[in-house]
């Protein structure tokens, strides 16, 4: 069996590695092949172009990028006339992913479509797109399948891959050791966000409310874990500039969910980790203004970390654009830090949201079905009987 995989992105990389390993144990003798990174590369992707090639961040950047986008895309759809693959495989990155989608249809291939587009928080009209050419939905969200379903979709809920990942007992000493972190004082995750555009926006607002924060007389170990996506000697460079205590570490983010007592964290996977880990925490984000001003202009959705959007209510605070300064970040911290009520409060209602998100398992029980509906195929080209596979539960 040949499957053509597409990851845009480190995230869909590292759901594309993960989903292709599990893969290999059931159909060993699968040539996979398209755009990835190091994760889908280290199991066996054969690369067609490098991650690199997509990797774009920001509406203006993308304007200016699109040529080079189109030839990666024509060339892709030239690799679906030349090889001819069983299926196409694609992990989010929706703006070239549906347009790589389409042609696969259009030439009778079927399409897997892993991690959905955010048809539920802006441009529903993707919806139609994707009932025409997707032929199977694999969602990370329970309340996305029955979006898909009314649009007459295939869709299937697996449950989240982030279910059950955290880090040993061994590790989280480490860490406290490695950084000589002493006890009695609270531990507070500081996460910008991990991209350098992000980081750019998010940190100096950060680093400003972390200093009013010391200057109000809270005393805390603020650590904050370096993406692998970003420059550690940068951030280390920036952060000893501000004059905080602020801790810099490479390696250190699944030990820290578990270290800390509160968090300051960017919208984005990281909020949703938190929650898992049960950590009462702040969300911060700036965006550039024009992609600010589109996206309350457009989004159906009034919150925008992952946990407010699964309550469909403020869980978690969140200072967004220009409510986003030092004083308020000091004020809603402060706020969260000296009220216990509040704070278990919070991880009650963290726990029951994030509780719906499945059993751990989520990739083998994916793996499972794209595994299904590949032998499913090998069996119509046998001239055997078709059957759809049935999906294990969440």
């Amino acid at each position: 069996m040949k499957l053509l995989m597409v990851a845009g992105e480190l995230s869909g990389d590292a759901h594309g590695g993960a989903l292709l390993a599990h893969l290999r144990r059931k159909l060993p003798a699968l040539d996979a092949y398209g755009i990835g990174g190091p994760r889908m590369a280290e199991e066996g992707l054969r690369l067609l172009r490098p991650l690199a090639d997509l990797q774009v961040h920001g509406l203006l950047e993308v304007v200016v990028h699109l040529p080079r986008l189109y030839r990666v895309l024509w060339g892709l759809e030239a690799v679906l006339d030349q090889e001819r693959p069983d299926a196409v495989m694609l992990i989010d990155y929706p703006g070239f992913n549906l347009k790589l989608a389409a042609a696969a249809k259009a030439r009778g291939i079927p399409v897997y479509f892993y991690s959905s587009p955010q048809v539920w928080a802006w441009r529903g009209g993707r919806l139609r797109t994707i009932a025409r050419v997707v032929d199977l939905m694999i969602v990370l969200f329970p309340f996305e399948a029955p979006l898909y379903r009314q649009a007459g979709v295939d869709v299937e809920f697996l449950g989240h891959p982030l279910v059950g990942q955290q880090a040993g007992a061994e590790e989280v000493a480490a860490l406290r050791d490695r950084l000589a972190l002493a006890a009695g004082r609270p531990v507070v995750a500081v996460m910008p966000g991990s991209r350098p555009s992000e980081l750019k926006r998010n940190l100096p607002p950060l680093l400003a409310g972390i200093r009013l924060i010391e200057a109000a007389g809270y005393r805390a170990h603020f650590v904050l874990p370096v993406a692998a996506s970003l420059d550690a000697a940068e951030v280390s460079a920036t952060v000893r500039a501000s004059g905080t205590g602020v801790i810099v570490a490479e390696q250190a983010f699944l030990p820290l969910l578990r270290l800390a007592e509160l968090g300051l964290v960017a919208s984005g996977t990281a909020t949703l980790q938190m929650g898992m880990a049960g950590v009462p925490f702040v969300m911060v984000y700036r965006v550039a203004p024009l992609s600010y001003a589109l996206a309350r202009r457009f989004a159906y959705v009034r919150h925008l970390s992952i946990v407010n959007i699964l309550a469909g209510r403020e869980v978690v605070p969140e200072l967004l654009q220009g409510d986003f300064t030092p004083e308020r970040l000091r004020d809603r911290f402060l706020a969260l830090a000296q009220d216990g009520q509040a704070r278990d409060r919070m991880r009650r209602e963290l726990a029951e949201v994030t509780g719906t998100l499945g059993r751990p398992g989520a990739y083998e029980r994916a793996a499972e079905c794209i595994a299904g509906r590949l032998a499913a195929l090998a069996g119509q080209a046998a001239g055997g009987p078709s059957h759809r596979n049935g999906a294990m539960s969440p």
